[in-house]
């Protein structure tokens, strides 16, 4: 009789390891608008993206034959979503970030001035991967972030769903941390063991 025990794939493994899911996961900022308090804006993020990362290749041609190497890498943008919520207050933390990019309401002194250099309005992401408790299994570090497009989206008398705002953003580099979190909690195993019930054989 077959148990869960005999999961798995032959001479691999067996069980099925606990998979990382999609909803267990938090956002927090440094250096956001500034250094304004960022935590509304964490409460409210409700979908992000993680890192895509691309190389340029290049073709080799010799008489009759391609080879290809690879060239410079690029991340492509991150795009996230957030919910407005009444008090406005995860709004008011995008709308600092896009006054230090360019005084877009107001300014400082005559005209409107944009930040002097890249670490005036640059801010760092820290995307990490949760295990269902407090405990983090992978963090990802967004470096030279900054806000490319910002979309408010529209409203309907016919939809009763949240307000959201969706935000394209543009960062320099993202790296990976999985060594520095260890998963303490169980095996990692997603299945239970088979055992045997108490008073049955």
């Amino acid at each position: 009789m077959s148990t869960v025990n005999n999961i798995g794939i032959p001479a691999v493994g067996t069980g099925i390891l606990q998979p990382k899911q999609r909803n267990r996961f938090r956002a927090t900022f440094a250096n956001m608008g500034g250094g304004v308090g960022s935590n509304p804006l964490s409460m409210q993020v409700t979908t992000v993206s993680r890192p895509n990362l691309d190389f340029e290749q290049h073709e080799l041609r010799r008489y009759n034959s391609v080879a290809y190497i690879a060239g410079k890498h690029s991340f492509t943008e991150l795009n996230m979503t957030i919910e407005d919520d009444v008090t406005s207050s995860a709004s008011m933390v995008v709308q600092e970030q896009l006054q230090k990019q360019q005084w877009l309401i107001g300014a400082e002194g005559q005209w409107l001035a944009a930040s002097g250099e890249g670490s005036l309005y640059k801010f760092v992401i820290y995307l990490d991967q949760l295990d269902g408790n407090d405990q983090i299994i992978e963090r990802w570090i967004y470096e030279g972030c900054f806000l490319k497009n910002v979309n408010y989206n529209d409203l309907d008398y016919g939809d009763s769903a949240p307000v959201t705002i969706a935000m394209t953003i543009r960062y320099d580099h993202a790296r990976q941390d999985i060594t520095g979190f260890k998963y303490t909690q169980g095996k990692g195993v997603a299945t239970g063991g088979a055992g045997t019930t108490q008073g049955v054989v």
